[in-house]
């Protein structure tokens, strides 16, 4: 064991679909992490690509998909360590997890963390990650409502989505934040949105060209995801090419005004009281 992962003889992994796109941000997070002054550090996915017979480099060509994997990443683990820090003794669905390791970066030694995916994800998980007392894996779809109960405690959650709505049905979008909100008595989200041109225009997506998954569900705005989902209430708004300028800031400043209304945002929301 190497901190904290443990290490497997390479070997080989075959996915595809919406579960092969789990291994882009484990790429880009090993990517930054290599980096002489890393903007976070993720060991975990550092071995995880030196242990897993994949093509990771096919998905390294587009720097901007790279850039923005580790924005979200950035936004992400600074909004979740500070609900943490408000609320020490809550409860983190990490939805459709994939292989991220976000609770070792963010982790108080008080939090109870649900990684919540597919079975054969999980399978994966197991040979990688150790186990620890205050983090449970449930083998599940996240539009299957049974991993609620596996939640002890449900008075403050905060749910993450990250990489996962865009590949949802706006009605299955709908119908997950209902069933949350009324399962949780004080309730926050964080989710990844992707914009609607980028759904229409997903073929020129670096991630869909290398992979079979397809985009379904997008919003203009932030405030198309409160339309949908009126018992939220917007609480932050963070369109990842602001954090992307720290990748190339006088690229990305040239480019901003037009990629902007096209990139994704992380959306913070709250459960309306």
């Amino acid at each position: 064991m190497i901190g904290g992962i443990l290490i497997m003889t390479k070997s080989k992994i075959n996915l595809s679909g919406v579960n092969e796109t789990m291994l882009v941000p484990v790429y880009a997070r090993a990517l930054e992490s290599k980096k002489k002054k890393p903007a976070f550090y993720d060991e975990t996915a550092i071995n995880i690509i030196n242990s897993l017979d994949y093509d990771f480099k096919k998905h390294g060509k587009s720097k901007l998909n790279m850039w923005g994997c580790s924005a979200r990443t950035i936004i992400l683990d600074r909004e979740v360590s500070s609900y943490i820090k408000k609320h020490p003794n809550c409860s983190v669905i990490n939805m459709a997890c994939g292989l991220d390791a976000r609770f070792n970066r963010v982790d108080n030694g008080k939090i109870q963390w649900y990684n919540i995916d597919f079975e054969n994800v999980m399978n994966i998980r197991k040979t990688i990650f150790p186990k620890n007392d205050r983090v449970t894996n449930v083998s599940s779809s996240i539009l299957e409502n049974s991993w609620i109960e596996k939640v002890k405690n449900k008075d403050n959650v905060l749910v993450i989505a990250e990489g996962l709505l865009m590949y949802l049905e706006e009605n299955e979008v709908k119908r997950l934040f209902e069933t949350v909100s009324v399962s949780f008595k004080h309730c926050a989200v964080l989710c990844e949105l992707m914009s609607k041109w980028m759904v229409k225009n997903q073929k020129i997506h670096d991630t869909i060209k290398k992979t079979t998954a397809v985009f379904r569900w997008g919003v203009d705005t932030t405030d198309d995801f409160i339309k949908l989902c009126p018992m939220y209430k917007i609480l932050g708004d963070f369109n990842l090419t602001d954090t992307m300028k720290r990748f190339s800031p006088i690229f990305l400043s040239l480019i901003a005004p037009k990629l902007r209304p096209k990139n994704n945002r992380i959306g913070y929301f709250e459960k309306l009281s």
